[in-house]
This record gives structure tokens, C-alpha cells and sequence, in this order.
């Protein structure tokens, strides 16, 4: 594999609310205007599921009856890379790159829990958005075991190279991670999408 000095983007929002999810589909699904993407173009971004609706109801199917009331209903993941990758690599549209990303997903997470992943290519670069309800061994949300701490982002971080990023010339040090949370999807007036939430924490 040709090294590269391109850097791969994971990103993570905790949705606690259906609101937060609904806000966060809308902008998936080009429902509500997003000025950063080619409205010429939003033909060409690719869902395995045809409406916001469909994946608002695979994700309400998931979550258990009896969960805690601040629990984190869903987790946006963002995988992307400097626009770089998509112009000197054989990967264009990010498909190697994203299959590897889906499949790591599923380790991650479990088929079942990985909702929906959607392809975005309207945008600058190309990037991927996948809906994952965060249900530990037990079948309870828990999205801490999975996103809970730098000791546990670090080891995504690795995780993520080793699957995704590295069979793609990406290098470890090229890599950054960051997980919010998404407390409120307006601020000042404006929409906001959950991967540009303010309350990173960066652990690259």
C-alpha cells in the first residue's frame, strides 16, 4: 500500500434525544437546507436506506423499553479524510476506504446495531455517516463503554488504523479522533450538524 500524508477524520456525536436524531437525519438526507453541500449534486450521495424515516424507526427498534432517561440513544459516527486522499489515491469516491470503515463498524458494534451508513459526495470530500445504537453485551445502551473516556478513544483511535485506516496509506499519526456530544442542534439561530458540534474533545 503507497503511503500518503493524507489524514483520516473519525469523528463521534452521542443523539440523547429523538430530536437530536431527527436534526441529525435531516441533514443526512438533504431535507433542510445545508449550505455546505452542492444541492446539484445530492443525487449522487449514496444511503442504504432510502428515507430519514426508515432510519429513525430501525434506531427507535433498537433501543430497549427501559433505558435510563439521560441515556445516548444513538451515535453519529463521521469518517472521512483530507481532500487529498480522493485526489492522488485510486480511491475517488472513498469506496475501499468506506468498506473497510462499515466493516470495522460491524466488528465494533454488531450488524444489528449499525442501523444505517450513508456516502456523502455532495460535499468537498467525500465522507461517510453511519446511525449505530451503542447496546453493550447485555443489550443495554451504553454508549460509555464504547466512547467513555481518552483511554477508550485511544484505543478506538488504534483500533480504527489497524482495520480501516492503514490498509488505505493512512498513517496512525495522520489520524484524528474527536467524540462530542450533541446538547442542542441550533446554536445562535442555525442549524448544526452533529460532527461540527462545539464540545470536542480531541484525542489525536
Amino acid at each position: 500500500m503507497v503511503k500518503h500524508m493524507a489524514k483520516a477524520i473519525l469523528r463521534t456525536a452521542k443523539l440523547k434525544t429523538l430530536g437530536n436524531i431527527a436534526s441529525s437525519l435531516s441533514h443526512n438526507y438533504r431535507t433542510r437546507k445545508t449550505p455546505n453541500a452542492d444541492p446539484n449534486r445530492s443525487h449522487e450521495n449514496l444511503h442504504d436506506m432510502s428515507t430519514a424515516r426508515e432510519v429513525s424507526e430501525g434506531i427507535k427498534s433498537r433501543i430497549p423499553a427501559k433505558h435510563r432517561a439521560d441515556a445516548v440513544l444513538a451515535v453519529e459516527y463521521f469518517i472521512g479524510a483530507s481532500p487529498e486522499y480522493f485526489k492522488t489515491i485510486d480511491d475517488p469516491k472513498g469506496e475501499k476506504y468506506f468498506a473497510l470503515a462499515r466493516k470495522w463498524l460491524v466488528e465494533r458494534h454488531g450488524a444489528e446495531n449499525v442501523i444505517s451508513t450513508s456516502v456523502h459526495l455532495d460535499e468537498t470530500s467525500p465522507h461517510l455517516i453511519a446511525y449505530v445504537v451503542p447496546l453493550d453485551e447485555k443489550g443495554t445502551l451504553n454508549a460509555k463503554q464504547f466512547l467513555g473516556g481518552k483511554q477508550v478513544l485511544s484505543r478506538m483511535q488504534t483500533d480504527f488504523h489497524l482495520s480501516a485506516g492503514a490498509p488505505c496509506g493512512f498513517s496512525l499519526s495522520m489520524l484524528s479522533v474527536r467524540c462530542s456530544l450533541l446538547a442542542d442542534c441550533v446554536v445562535s439561530g442555525r442549524s448544526r450538524s452533529p460532527h461540527n458540534s462545539l464540545k470536542d474533545t480531541d484525542v489525536s
